[in-house]
């Protein structure tokens, strides 16, 4: 279980089987939203409450 506040700018992040890239907090006021980027380049916008029960951290690892 990830909690929203601890999300990291740039790192990759796995929500129903698609690796999401984080990017940045919403400047909605009116719902927390935090947005992500695929890697097609496409933004997706995911609420608390989604990322507290189904993000997943991903770990990377450097090609040598």
């Amino acid at each position: 279980m990830i909690e929203p506040k601890t999300l990291v700018k740039g790192k990759l992040y796995e929500f129903r089987g698609v690796q999401l890239r984080y990017s940045h907090q919403s400047q909605c006021a009116v719902q927390a939203r935090y947005v992500f980027t695929n890697s097609k380049g496409q933004h997706r916008e995911l609420g608390a409450q989604i990322i507290k029960r189904e993000l997943h951290s991903v770990e990377e690892f450097a090609e040598n």
